[in-house]
């Protein structure tokens, strides 16, 4: 080495560029990290898949969905569409790209143009569309189909570190027949994952082989789970936006304790763990043909400072007013109130619940 270190000092000090980026450097020697935990840009179902698996269940999501385009689904079968979608491609095979490098998948990137082709004839017009994945001869074989289009953009996923776009397809080409050290490197590649689902705004979509990937590891094998598999009417079961700071015997009971308090009052039009813009509620309830949303607050988590966690909470109980709600069990309807509902006053019952509900 000439400037006299050694490759264990590189190591140390993470310098070793084979290895760690300038992040790692800067960490090494720097205070610890800010985690940037408000997010705004992904449709709350499509922030929670990286949310709980990359961030600890951290990140504060209040996205505004009446500022994005509605999900549509590109075969207009699907009413409403999903948030995330998948167009299952069972039959594909993985090839080696050009002169032996990389991998592309000839039957995931024809149904791809197909996908694209009818989100563009389904959107707004002003609507953006990002094709992304992890190979680069599959961009290669992508690339040129939508050349002119500003609409669409195609690129590996290094290419969108930092963009974003209304709509994104997501083609991640692996499949059966490709070997089981490319398939690993992928599924395993978590930035890559997280990136490529966040830069997603309003709806994800994915194109490849559902049964392929709900079989592998880790974030993909979510995002097949979590994912709806289009023109099949198959609608996974699951939970989103749920606090991670709070088991959910202890949000049931108190819940149970406020609809308890609430039938009382013989308001029965309810439901609970709704949801509202993709953002899920404690307790949705009608009267008077009005819905009232119920954010039940345990107090911030450890650590945080309660006065952005109460700056917090309020912002998210704002961006529900004016949301359409409801047919679950409350009536259809906007929501035109939100209540804050520290918990401690449940078991306090109606002498400090009464004022919040009057």
């Amino acid at each position: 080495m000439r400037a006299g270190l050694t490759a264990a000092q590189l190591e140390d000090h993470r310098l070793a560029y084979h290895v760690y980026a300038s992040y790692h450097a800067a960490a090494q020697h720097g205070e610890a990290a800010l985690l940037l935990d408000e997010h705004y840009r992904c449709h709350p179902q499509i922030a929670d898949v990286v949310n709980g698996y990359c961030y600890g269940g951290q990140l504060q999501i209040l996205t505004d969905v009446r500022r994005q385009v509605p999900p549509v689904d590109p075969a207009g079968a699907a009413d409403p569409a999903p948030v995330l979608g998948w167009v299952d491609v069972p039959y594909g095979e993985s090839a080696a790209g050009s002169g032996g490098r990389s991998w592309r998948n000839q039957a995931e990137a024809d149904q791809v143009r197909r996908t694209v082709d009818e989100l563009l004839a389904r959107l707004p017009e002003d609507a953006t569309v990002g094709v992304v994945t992890p190979f680069r001869a599959q961009k290669e074989a992508l690339s040129r189909v939508w050349a002119g289009d500003d609409r669409v953009r195609v690129g590996t996923v290094h290419a969108f570190q930092g963009g974003q776009r209304d709509v994104m397809v997501l083609s991640p080409v692996a499949t059966d027949n490709t070997p089981p050290k490319t398939t690993h490197w992928v599924a395993s590649q978590v930035n890559l994952w997280n990136v490529a689902v966040t830069r997603a705004k309003s709806q994800l979509i994915t194109v490849g082989s559902h049964r392929f990937w709900q079989g592998q590891a880790g974030l993909p094998a979510l995002l097949a789970t979590r994912s709806t598999v289009l023109r099949a009417g198959v609608s996974p079961d699951h939970d989103i936006d749920a606090d991670p700071t709070l088991g959910p015997g202890v949000r049931e009971e108190l819940a149970d304790r406020l609809q308890e308090y609430l039938g009382t009052r013989g308001i029965t039009d309810l439901e609970r763990a709704a949801v509202v813009g993709g953002h899920t509620v404690d307790v949705l309830f009608t009267v008077d043909g009005e819905n009232t949303a119920v954010l039940i607050d345990t107090g911030p988590a450890t650590g945080q400072d309660p006065a952005r966690h109460l700056r917090l909470i309020h912002a998210r109980g704002d961006l529900l007013i004016g949301l359409p709600s409801g047919g679950r069990g409350a009536k259809p309807a906007p929501v035109t109130r939100t209540v804050r509902l520290p918990a401690w006053r449940l078991p306090a019952g109606p002498a400090l619940l009464d004022p919040l509900f009057t």
